[in-house]
């Protein structure tokens, strides 16, 4: 089988499980619930939130299609071998593991209570539901198999970009994450189904996530006197900046997400980090600790070139860390 849909039928088939589970139990139960239902239940474990018994039963199989759908597409868009997306595949079985015991508990909560606000979940179900999550996530570790993929692709020569006396230059990028994007808002609707069909408050703290993840989606990436500064472009903060004092060499080479940084966003793996916003071309820096630090931005080769020569000309060495 081509790796590429069998990655994505590995990721899709513990969503597709969960929902079968939660559609199962609906029609075994239907005639046994309550109309609404309660649905949403603080620390008390006493119900406060209420929903017609099909909208719960559409919603919950709606935000697992949506994240098999978004797990599938980041499955399919590497070209990596199945084991080096191990951690994305045991993420994905997790979450389908807790979502695919919470949301049939809610209707076995509910089976046989003639009203609704009777209806109780107590915490231990979380606990139950997590521990559902820990051995669904092991399985999907198990399946994805082991890393098979190469080392790590070296890094380029380093080059110079020549520069006169005197002569000052600045370099910039904005680079954008469409998997970031396409999660943030995955999220926001996400939210926003919940808060329709539940209440308010429960899509909150999902469409503030959506909003942050959207936020944070692209970045712009400058090299200039002062070293190399990542920004935001729409919010000035969080700014990631390396001083030039920092920086030993710079370089390019291409960056595979998931197979060497597993995942999107600011990541730390052992003896580097970085902000992956994508796959491709990634500016490297080796740094004065002998530690890493990678950012994807296209034209990495220019950025790298600027940076070497301003090292070399001993210019911007304030240890400014902000």
């Amino acid at each position: 089988m081509n790796q590429s849909p069998r990655r994505t039928l590995v990721v899709v088939l513990p969503f597709a499980l969960a929902c079968a589970a939660v559609v199962t139990t609906y029609a075994a139960l239907r005639d046994r619930l309550p109309d609404p239902l309660a649905t949403h239940f603080p620390a008390s474990g006493r119900a406060d939130g209420f929903s017609g018994a099909g909208s719960f039963v559409g919603v919950a199989v709606a935000l697992l299609a949506v994240q098999g759908a978004v797990f599938a597409v980041l499955a399919h868009r590497t070209s990596r071998s199945l084991g080096s997306l191990r951690p994305l595949i045991a993420c994905a079985y997790g979450e389908s593991g807790l979502l695919g015991y919470a949301f049939p508990a809610t209707l076995f909560a509910n089976a046989d209570v003639p009203d609704a606000a009777d209806v109780r979940f107590p915490m231990w179900q979380l606990a139950v539901a997590l521990a559902c999550a820990l051995p669904a996530g092991a399985v999907g570790w198990l399946l994805a198999g082991a890393d098979a993929r190469s080392a790590d692709r070296p890094a380029g020569e380093p080059h110079r970009l020549p520069l006169g006396k005197g002569e000052v230059a600045s370099w910039t990028r904005t680079v954008t994450s469409r998997v970031l994007l396409a999660v943030g808002a995955a999220l926001v609707g996400a939210g926003a189904i919940l808060a329709f069909a539940v209440n308010p408050g429960s899509g909150l703290p999902m469409t503030i996530m959506g909003v942050i993840s959207v936020l944070l989606s692209a970045c712009r990436v400058t090299v200039d006197r002062r070293g190399l500064t990542v920004t935001p472009p729409v919010v000035r903060r969080p700014r990631l900046r390396v001083p030039l004092g920092r920086i030993e060499e710079a370089t390019s080479r291409p960056v595979d997400a998931f197979g060497d940084f597993g995942g999107w966003g600011y990541r730390i793996r052992a003896g580097r980090s970085g902000l992956v916003m994508r796959s491709g071309d990634a500016l490297c820096l080796r740094l004065t600790t002998g530690k890493e630090f990678v950012v994807t931005v296209d034209d990495a080769r220019t950025a790298a070139a600027l940076l070497n020569t301003l090292v070399d000309r001993g210019a911007g060495r304030p240890a400014d860390a902000s």
